[in-house]
């Protein structure tokens, strides 16, 4: 309990720290205009709330696409338990294993056998991965070569290249028979933790997952729907931080959306504050100002596009939560929670 307690004040002062630091100096000359985020009266904001809703329509078909059609759940409770994950995922640092871990437990508790919902879930996200680091790189090398390079577009523009040239040798290398061999003798190697780091993996790299990879690697129809709805995810989560521009008339590139998007997308991964609250916010906004975006209306746009992205998946994540309770299907168990661990 103690731990527990220590683990939450630690995190909360990072947080604190995180928003002085990073957001509060942001604001500084802004907070006259701030009264302009409660001003509905844009055409532009229905459209991002439509675009980020139509994301996370395109979220659920990924997952429903793989899912075989024996143990595929209904599309509503696909999509209940996706915004579940989401939502708990906004809620806690590093929330992505716990959100993980919780949509592999709703999965199974809907009646989707284990292996096959930790095989969609780890399919769906290296497919995410995979289209997600392709636009980014594709829109920021696009944008590079027209206007050239800048301080806030090298760093997003490599770190896209090279996540793609490892995930393309994660998947050569796992279609060549001797490479968990060869992987193996590797890690035994290392000293004090190898032969721990190769028994654990040993353990979760079983015959079955292996199967199911090699299975993946080979049914392409299905990996390109996969990806092709993922990409839909992110394009229309992109078109909602544009649209949030658009209210108070930030006028900004494809580069300089593309850049403040990979940042975006960066900040979530660190486990520092949920989601990369504070960080996200701190890092967009001096983007958004390098590629011509006027002060104010980058602040604006994008606490407006993190109201929409952000906060509005956790409600819509608790209401789901509750509807797949409230509508539990005969023969199946919605279970509880679990450590974001427990799925390894």
């Amino acid at each position: 309990m103690r731990d527990r307690r220590l683990r939450i004040t630690a995190q909360l002062a990072a947080l604190g720290l995180v928003i002085w630091l990073l957001v509060v100096p942001q604001l500084r000359g802004s907070a006259r205009s701030l009264p302009l985020l409660f001003d509905l009266d844009n055409s532009w904001l229905p459209v991002a709330v439509a675009a980020e809703l139509g994301s996370l329509a395109a979220y659920t078909f990924a997952t429903r696409t793989m899912l075989s059609a024996a143990v595929r759940p209904a599309y509503r409770r696909i999509m209940c338990i996706d915004l579940s994950a989401i939502g708990l995922g906004h809620c806690l640092p590093d929330g992505g294993a716990a959100g993980t871990a919780l949509c592999w437990r709703l999965l199974v508790g809907n009646g989707v056998p284990s292996g096959d919902a930790v095989f969609a879930k780890v399919t769906q996200g290296l497919a995410s991965t995979v289209a997600l680091h392709t636009l980014l790189f594709t829109s920021l090398l696009t944008g590079a070569l027209t206007s050239g390079f800048t301080r806030w577009s090298i760093a997003p523009t490599a770190l896209a290249g090279t996540t793609l040239l490892v995930i393309a040798a994660v998947v050569l290398a796992v279609r060549r028979p001797g490479f968990r061999l060869g992987a193996d003798r590797m890690a035994r190697r290392v000293p004090r933790f190898g032969t721990a780091i190769a028994d654990r993996a040993s353990r979760a790299y079983d015959s079955h997952l292996d199967e199911r990879l090699r299975t993946a690697t080979r049914d392409r129809r299905r990996l390109l729907s996969v990806v092709g709805w993922s990409a839909g995810n992110w394009v229309l989560d992109g078109v909602a931080l544009w649209a949030s521009l658009q209210i108070y008339g930030a006028h900004v590139g494809l580069e300089g959306l593309a850049a403040a998007f990979a940042i975006a997308c960066f900040g979530t991964w660190l486990p520092i504050t949920p989601s990369g609250l504070g960080v996200t916010e701190g890092l967009m906004i001096p983007a958004l100002i390098t590629f011509g975006a006027p002060h104010v209306d980058a602040v604006l746009g994008v606490l407006t596009w993190r109201a929409i992205a952000y906060w509005m998946p956790i409600p819509l994540g608790a209401a789901a939560y509750g509807a797949l309770h409230l509508q539990r299907p005969r023969g199946v168990r919605v279970l509880a929670p679990a450590p974001a661990d427990s799925i390894v």
